[in-house]
């Protein structure tokens, strides 16, 4: 009898643990589920990890709130409409997907206690500004156009805080392609940019002076070209009072004339575009110096005598321009190469970006000695 109560009891205390045990085990998927970020959420707290003692032991500090999300959760991650608030102040307004800004979007910056300034508002993918976009830049420049990876990249306007005004194209940040730059005087450029700086091709309108000067551009200053007047018609030129009405008969003075200008000129440019061929091949994006077209059939070439690295080497170029027309010598292509790669100069690692610029530095000394090639 003494046995069968023991055994009862211990029954009892098995399946009252077991009981126990799922309670706690719903009772904590409960609490899970009404944790779980879903839907429309009033605030998310992220507090600062306290510091340690030399011990292990925690400092005895209050918890300080570090940031605060407000808005819609997706399967714990935050989608949809939020905002984020920083802890260095910054605050984010705007979409969400899978954690990271998505969308349009405004970011704001925290520049002292309950002062904040709107730095950019436009479209976002994967936390980085990629779109169109404006940029409200500290120094009071503006920036509209497109974006790609947190930098203008595209068509764009920047609208200087000294009041002039850049419209044209933009590459990684800066200036690059064909664009138009109001100076805040009424002077005006119009023509080609690489690396930020005027280069190639372009025309400067003087507004004061009623001049333009047409020409070749080298690293943001005219090098050689015309300069000439542009009449008016809206202007009436004012009649100059005669001091001397007596007539003066000058001395016959030789005429002096440049011989044959037109020749002189065109020598001129060429020597310009000559001199920066290498800098220009190096700094002009490659979709503005080949089609679309262009870059496909050199990624074919490329690609056929590539390695599993999708690299190729210097016998390999030689042996690709011998089959497109070019006989370059080695040593001339070795030193092009070291240009293009500077300081990670290695012949038998050869990228395809680095083999369509060298196409182009090939493409563009044709007609000229390839030994007198420089930077």
């Amino acid at each position: 009898m003494y046995q069968d109560a023991s055994y009862y009891s211990q029954s009892q205390q098995k399946q009252s643990v077991k009981n126990n045990s799922m309670k706690v085990a719903r009772q904590w998927q409960i609490n899970d589920q009404k944790a779980e970020k879903n839907g429309l959420h009033k605030a998310i707290y992220w507090v600062k990890s306290q510091t340690k003692n030399e011990d292990g032991t925690q400092k005895q500090e209050r918890w300080v709130a570090d940031q605060k999300y407000v808005g819609d959760w997706n399967q714990n991650k935050k989608c949809g409409f939020g905002v984020q608030y920083y802890g260095n102040g910054d605050k984010y307004e705007g979409g969400w997907f899978d954690n990271q800004r998505n969308g349009q979007g405004t970011y704001w910056v925290s520049e002292g206690k309950n002062k904040m300034r709107r730095e950019y508002t436009g479209d976002w993918v994967n936390d980085k500004k990629t779109g169109k976009g404006t940029m409200f830049y500290q120094n009071g420049n503006r920036y509209d156009g497109v974006w790609q990876d947190d930098k203008s990249h595209g068509e764009g306007r920047m609208i200087y805080a000294n009041g002039d005004v850049y419209e044209g194209s933009w590459f990684k940040g800066l200036r690059s392609g064909y664009g138009v730059l109001t100076k805040r005087n009424g002077d005006h450029f119009e023509g080609y940019w690489v690396n930020d700086k005027r280069e190639g091709q372009g025309s400067y309108f003087f507004a004061t002076k009623n001049q333009v000067f047409v020409g070749e551009w080298v690293d943001d200053m005219p090098k050689t070209g015309v300069y000439s007047e542009v009449e008016d018609p809206y202007t009436v030129k004012e009649e100059r009072e005669k001091h001397f009405m007596d007539p003066y008969v000058l001395p016959d003075i030789p005429k002096v004339e440049l011989q044959d200008p037109t020749n002189v000129l065109k020598e001129s440019m060429e020597l310009a575009r000559k001199e920066r061929i290498i800098y220009r091949a190096i700094h002009i994006p490659l979709d503005e110096m080949y089609s679309k077209q262009e870059m496909e059939d050199l990624a074919l070439q490329f690609e056929s005598a590539s390695n599993q690295e999708h690299k190729i080497t210097l016998i390999n170029s030689k042996a690709i321009f011998q089959s497109m027309g070019f006989d370059i010598e080695e040593k001339i292509l070795q030193s092009y190469l070291k240009h293009l790669q500077q300081e990670k100069y290695n012949e038998f690692e050869i990228e395809l970006e680095t083999f369509m610029r060298l196409v182009a530095i090939i493409l563009e000394s044709r007609g000229y000695d390839q030994s007198e090639i420089n930077i």
